[in-house]
């Protein structure tokens, strides 16, 4: 066999071993150089009930990897004169306005998200209606001073495009990249037309709980969009095409399809950050990341390399493309959005086609004493808290065999690790939220948090958040499929935002930090710009509250 072979033999047992012990049902892997196609492998099923399996012919929808072609459409309206990226927006749409203590920002703070703006504004479909509505919401900080990933901002890109040409967004990103990158079953909307030729989205089936290995998939919310912040659609091959271009720095058979100086731009003018890499492997080879205007640049292992990964409802996709070595990546699958498998997959591809030997952790998410990213000895012993009531609640952490498990009530259940920091259990008791260890407190041994309860080895009484805090603590849920659900708690005297899961909502708990009368800054760092808006009160109860324009009610579940 050849290199090739072999390795491509091992990632088809990764990619097998993923659609076994993770939410992935399947999807497709494939490696390219600048001039050829290197291995292709279409793993798992397109369709749960009918068995159907995943072929080259699948559309998947790509996500924020769209971004790469907003940014790279604008640098070619920019070279044509039609656009000045260090404008402000409000030059190309005078309509638009947005809440702000800072000068406007310009399309290149949009474009590496260091425009202040809040990561999404999901309650309405449109890009238009979102754009609008962002009157309502105020940015965090000044433009150009930090990086904060923002969907709408995006989104407002889109609308730029398609207000300097005069055309709707679809047709631009089809006649000026999908055309000349010969991605011809590419799609530049994800509309109903088109439906029947796609991978079908999953995720799973309950969304008000964390999901556990073993638990039922459903298909995802299918909905129509073309906003350009996740508005493509491409099969595998082609988007390999796309990532060519990408190794040939603009030249693509043969062919200039992005001029030498779009392109430096679009790799060379960075943000202070980028996107945050993906926290199951302890080995990613990343040493710098930041963003560019509209893709990560990223030096791996000494190499220059472009990266994105793509989160939509029902599909989870990622791209990298080295340039050092000429090695580019795709994988495409139809696992839900916040499940980054996609770019472990991608990330063990691109060591192992340029000679490195990385050590995956184990697929299995069961927590194993010997997973020495995922355990601590600390994290075993006897842990108690006490409710919101004051009763007592006692677990014990102990190992069966290599695996942690959690006792209490008489009841035993598995630990298991997640993609992030995170832990959950199938302790009927503890199924609500995920677990997470806090190392060096309580003594510097550290302790678990479990939803309101703090589980410590000596545990204080709990600690209520007064009056305000009872009144919005709750489940809340909205129809956006993006973000469906949150739990509002209070932890040892802090008001925290929990969600169990979704393309867009936090992976981990955040604080709510008020900042007047019943609006809440939605996390820790003093520049987020989201916020939480708390609704009217009936019977001592808040009944809805607003995240960042997007309104939940309560809900009559815990």
């Amino acid at each position: 066999m050849t290199s090739i072979e072999i390795i491509a033999q091992r990632l088809r047992a990764l990619a097998d071993e993923f659609t076994q012990h993770w939410p992935i049902p399947g999807g497709i892997v494939i490696a390219v150089s600048r001039d050829e196609t290197l291995l292709e492998l279409p793993f798992g099923l397109a369709n749960i009930d009918a068995r159907q399996l995943v072929t080259r012919e699948h559309l998947f929808a790509i996500g924020s990897i769209s971004k790469g072609f907003v940014g790279l459409t604008l640098l070619q309206l920019a070279e044509e004169g039609k656009v000045d990226l260090d404008a402000p927006v409000t030059t190309y749409l005078p309509w638009f306005s947005v809440g702000s203590d800072y000068p406007m920002f310009t399309l290149r703070h949009l474009l590496n998200h260091s425009a202040g703006l809040p990561a999404g504004t999901d309650s309405l479909p449109d890009e238009i209606g979102q754009g609008w509505w962002l009157r309502e919401l105020s940015t965090g900080f000044a433009p150009g001073s930090a990086f904060h990933y923002s969907n709408i901002g995006y989104i407002l890109l889109g609308l730029v495009v398609s207000a300097v040409t005069g055309q709707p967004t679809v047709k631009v990103y089809r006649e000026r990249l999908l055309a000349p990158f010969g991605m011809a079953a590419s799609a530049p909307c994800i509309s109903n037309r088109d439906r029947h030729r796609f991978a079908v989205g999953y995720a799973p089936a309950r969304d008000d709980c964390p999901w556990l290995p073993g638990s039922a998939l459903a298909p995802a919310t299918w909905f129509e969009t073309n906003t350009s912040d996740g508005n493509i659609a491409a099969t595998g091959p082609d988007l390999a095409r796309f990532v060519r271009m990408l190794l040939g720095a603009g030249q693509l058979d043969g062919r200039t399809v992005v001029s030498p100086t779009a392109f430096e731009q679009l790799t060379g003018l960075l943000a202070p950050e980028g996107e945050p890499i993906v926290e199951y492997l302890a080995d990613t080879g990343v040493e710098r990341s930041v963003y560019g205007l509209g893709i990560n640049a990223e030096t791996i292992r000494g190499g220059h390399c472009l990266t994105h990964g793509g989160g939509m409802v029902g599909y989870a996709t990622f791209v990298l493309a080295d340039l050092s070595r000429d090695v580019g990546i795709v994988v495409l699958t139809n696992a839900n959005g916040d499940c980054p498998g996609a770019q472990v997959i991608a990330r063990a591809a691109h060591a192992w086609l340029t000679g490195h030997e990385i050590e995956l952790p184990p697929i299995r998410l069961d927590l194993d004493v010997h997973d020495q990213l995922a355990f601590q000895p600390a994290m075993l012993g006897d842990f108690s808290a006490h409710d919101a009531v004051g009763n007592p609640v006692a677990v014990s952490f102990a190992v069966d065999e290599g695996k942690v498990m959690l006792s209490s009530g008489g009841i035993r259940g598995h630990v298991f690790k997640t993609w992030s920091s995170r832990y959950v259990t199938d302790h009927p008791a503890f199924a609500t939220f995920h677990l997470t260890f806090e190392q060096g407190i309580d003594g510097g041994e550290g302790g678990w948090n479990y939803g309101p309860l703090e589980l410590r080895r000596k545990p204080n009484a709990s600690t209520g958040g007064g009056k305000a805090s009872s009144a919005c603590v709750g489940h809340y849920r909205s129809h956006s499929p993006w973000y469906t659900n949150f739990r509002i708690v209070s932890r040892g005297g802090r008001l925290l935002l929990i969600a169990p899961g979704g393309v867009e909502a936090p992976g981990e708990d955040l604080e709510l930090v008020e900042l007047e009368p019943g609006v809440f800054r939605v996390g820790a760092e003093t520049h987020a710009p989201e916020r939480l808006v708390l609704g009217p009160v009936v019977n001592d109860k808040v009944i809805s509250v607003t995240r960042d324009g997007n309104r939940y009610s309560r809900t009559f579940t815990d």
